[in-house]
C-alpha cells in the first residue's frame, strides 16, 4: 500500500517538473509582486524627518539672551552717590565744643582793669572778680581740673594790678571807700602763693587749701562790698538805681551768711558734731547778715528789657535763698544748728548758687 502511494507521489512530482519546463511565462509574474508591496514601507517611514521640528523649537533657548539685559548691574553706579560720606562735614568735630568746659569759668567778673577810670568802677570790678575767683575754687571742689587754673590766675593778677587812686582832699566817704578797696586787694594778695601754685605738679589746688582760701576771699569780698556801700554816698558820685542797690545789698548779705558757714566748718570736722548756740559769734553773724537781705519789690512793666531781666534774676536768687539757705540762720536763732560736714557742704553750694544769680542780675543791668 505504501509503495503504491510513493509511486503516485513521485509521478506527480515528475509531472509537475515537466509542466514547469513547458510554461516559462508564469515564473516572471510571481517575482514582480513582492517588490511593489515592499516599496510602501520607505515612503511611510519618511515621517521621521518630521522630527526636525524639534531643533527649531529648541531655538528659544538662544532667546535667553535677555541675560545681557542684566547690564543694569553697571547701573549700580549710584555707589558714587555715597560720596556724601567722605564729605568732611564731620570735620565739625563737636569735641572742640568741649571747650565749653573751659568757658564755664566765665561766671562773675572778667577782671579788674589796670587802667584807672573811677574809684567806683574799680571797686565794682574788684567785687565781681573776687566772686569769680570763689566760683572757680568751688568748681575745683566739685571735680574741676587744672583747666581752671589759667582763668583763676588771670583773675587774681587783675586784682593784684588793680589801679590806685589819690583821694587826698576828697570826701571822707571817698577815703573810707578807698581804704576798704585796698584792704580787699591786700587780702586777695595774701593767698597769692596758693593761687599761683594751681596747675603746678599734680593739678588743681587741694580741697583743704581751698577751704582756707575761701575764708580769706570772703573777707576780701566783704571789704569790697563795704567800699561799694560807702562810695555811693560820696559827693559827686552818682547813686545806684533802687534795683541795683538792692542787688548789691543782697550780695553782701548772702555773702555774710556764707562767711558764717565757712567759719563754722574748719573747727567742726570729725566725729564731734555738736550744736551751735544762738549766742555763738558765728551764729550772730549769720543772723545779722540774714536780716540785712533787702525786701525789695518793683513793677517791672514798662521798664527796659535789661531791667526786667535783672529783676527776674534778683527774684529767683531770693526765692532760692529762702528755700535752700534761710533755714540755717533761722536755726541759729533757735540755737538748733547741728554741724554736719555733708549738710554744710550742700549749704555752701546753695549759697554760691544764690550769689551767682545775683551777679547775673547785676551784669544784666550793665
Amino acid at each position: 500500500m505504501l509503495t503504491g502511494v510513493r509511486r503516485f507521489l513521485m509521478l506527480m512530482v515528475v509531472i509537475a517538473l515537466l509542466a514547469g519546463c513547458g510554461t516559462p511565462t508564469p515564473a516572471p509574474t510571481a517575482v514582480p509582486i513582492e517588490p511593489p508591496t515592499v516599496t510602501p514601507v520607505p515612503p511611510t517611514a519618511t515621517p521621521v524627518p518630521t522630527n526636525t521640528s524639534i531643533p527649531p523649537t529648541d531655538t528659544p533657548e538662544p532667546t535667553a539672551t535677555p541675560r545681557p539685559t542684566a547690564t543694569p548691574q553697571p547701573t549700580a553706579t549710584p555707589l558714587p552717590t555715597n560720596t556724601p560720606t567722605p564729605a568732611p562735614t564731620k570735620v565739625i568735630t563737636p569735641k572742640p565744643t568741649n571747650t565749653k568746659g573751659a568757658a564755664v569759668p566765665i561766671l562773675s567778673g572778667s577782671g579788674v582793669s589796670s587802667k584807672p577810670s573811677t574809684l567806683a568802677n574799680s571797686i565794682a570790678q574788684a567785687f565781681d572778680t573776687t566772686q569769680g575767683i570763689i566760683s572757680l575754687l568751688n568748681q575745683m571742689t566739685d571735680g574741676g581740673g587744672a583747666e581752671l587754673c589759667a582763668p583763676l590766675i588771670a583773675k587774681y593778677q587783675s586784682i593784684h594790678n588793680a589801679p590806685t587812686y589819690d583821694v587826698t582832699g576828697q570826701s571822707n566817704e571817698a577815703q573810707q571807700a578807698y581804704d576798704a578797696y585796698r584792704n580787699g586787694v591786700s587780702l586777695v594778695d595774701s593767698i597769692e602763693a596758693k593761687i599761683l601754685s594751681c596747675g603746678q605738679g599734680s593739678g588743681p589746688i587741694g580741697a583743704l587749701e581751698i577751704g582756707n582760701m575761701l575764708f580769706t576771699l570772703r573777707k576780701a569780698d566783704t571789704a569790697f562790698g563795704q567800699a561799694q556801700d560807702v562810695i555811693k554816698l560820696a559827693p559827686s558820685i552818682s547813686t545806684l538805681s533802687p534795683l541795683e542797690d538792692a542787688i548789691v545789698r543782697a550780695l553782701r548779705a548772702v555773702g555774710g551768711v556764707g562767711d558764717a558757714v565757712n567759719k563754722m566748718l574748719p573747727n567742726q570736722w570729725g566725729p564731734a558734731r555738736g550744736r551751735i548756740a544762738a549766742t555763738d559769734p558765728r551764729c550772730a553773724e549769720a543772723i545779722n547778715s540774714h536780716n540785712a537781705i533787702p525786701a525789695f519789690t518793683m513793677n517791672p512793666a514798662g521798664q527796659p528789657a535789661s531791667v526786667q531781666a535783672a529783676y527776674q534774676l534778683y527774684q529767683e536768687a531770693l526765692n532760692l535763698y529762702q528755700v535752700e539757705v534761710s533755714n540755717f540762720p533761722k536755726a541759729c536763732v533757735a540755737g538748733e544748728v547741728a554741724v554736719s560736714p555733708v549738710g554744710f557742704g550742700t549749704l555752701h553750694k546753695n549759697i554760691e548758687a544764690v550769689l551767682k544769680k545775683l551777679h547775673q542780675a547785676q551784669a544784666a543791668l550793665k
